[in-house]
């Protein structure tokens, strides 16, 4: 069995590490992880075809694709071809927008912060009209990136042309500032399972990423957070996903997002769970 693992060339010598890590435990189960650039990919339509070019070169279809690049589209592109991909073209394309995301999820019924959902052409009128500590952010940032907090619309703690400048290229959702706690839950899935819950907690100001120097620990669901999540998985079709919640006032989980290329140093810092061997063996069943 084969498999592409795609990244973009720019994320490829950071994840050196884990890409090697996925090579090794796959050769353990007898399957063989490819590397692919996604920059180095061609594809289209050609003969009324999909076709796909590697290097400018043909290339032999794999069984499989891990795809920890956001791009739904080479995703979708991939599955027109007969190739299953992890995860699919239909959780990229919802999960990499959190405006989307918050819609999906709503219809569940499950608590979320009341979000308001802006075009990138408004972003410079909504921060004037802010009436109270809000969250501003694009609906495709990862990481804790294009993440900002405003105090109000005389805000003067914060450079709102500079905001306004990184966040033009995108969408937006506004929302009020919620979870003085400042800590979040990430839940880890694979398929229909919940593997393991890390709590970050903030070091300082309102973001807990582990990445901006989050203190994490794991943490144990109730059988009432459990029921909130399994809701998720069984809305989705996913392979593997971190599904996070803002921690209110009241200890309650708050919707926040689901990361589909989701990290994994957290997990590793707090357990020794080898999330990659689970993930390889829930593909090949799959």
């Amino acid at each position: 069995m084969t498999g592409w693992l795609l990244y973009s060339e720019k994320d490829i010598e950071k994840n050196k590490a884990y890409i090697d890590f996925y090579m090794d435990e796959g050769l353990k189960l007898g399957v063989q992880i490819i590397l692919i650039v996604t920059e180095q990919l061609k594809f289209g339509i050609k003969n009324n075809t999909c076709f796909i070019t590697y290097s400018d070169e043909e290339v032999s279809m794999p069984d499989f694709a891990i795809c920890r690049t956001i791009y739904p589209l080479l995703n979708k592109q991939l599955e027109y071809m007969g190739v299953k991909v992890f995860n699919n073209s239909d959780v990229a394309e919802i999960c990499n927008d959190k405006a989307k995301t918050y819609q999906s999820i709503a219809c569940l019924g499950i608590p979320i912060i009341d979000t308001e959902f802006y075009r990138s052409s408004m972003v410079e009128e909504v921060m004037r009209n802010i009436k109270g500590p809000s969250v501003i952010k694009s609906v495709d940032g990862h990481g804790g990136n294009q993440v900002f907090l405003i105090e109000s619309n005389d805000s003067t703690n914060v450079d709102k042309a500079k905001i306004n400048h990184q966040l033009s290229k995108s969408d937006v959702v506004l929302q009020p500032l919620l979870g003085s706690r400042h800590q979040d839950l990430r839940v880890y899935v694979i398929g229909n399972q919940i593997i393991a819950s890390i709590l970050r907690t903030a070091k300082e100001g309102f973001k807990s990423n582990y990445s901006l120097g989050g203190r994490v620990e794991q943490y144990q669901l109730s059988n009432k957070e459990r029921a909130i999540v399994e809701q998720i998985i069984n809305h989705f079709d996913f392979g593997l996903v971190g599904i996070d919640f803002i921690i209110g006032e009241e200890g309650e989980l708050l919707f926040n997002e689901i990361e589909d290329v989701v990290g994994a140093r957290m997990l590793y810092a707090c357990t020794d769970i080898n999330l990659v061997r689970l993930y390889l063996e829930f593909i090949e069943k799959n």
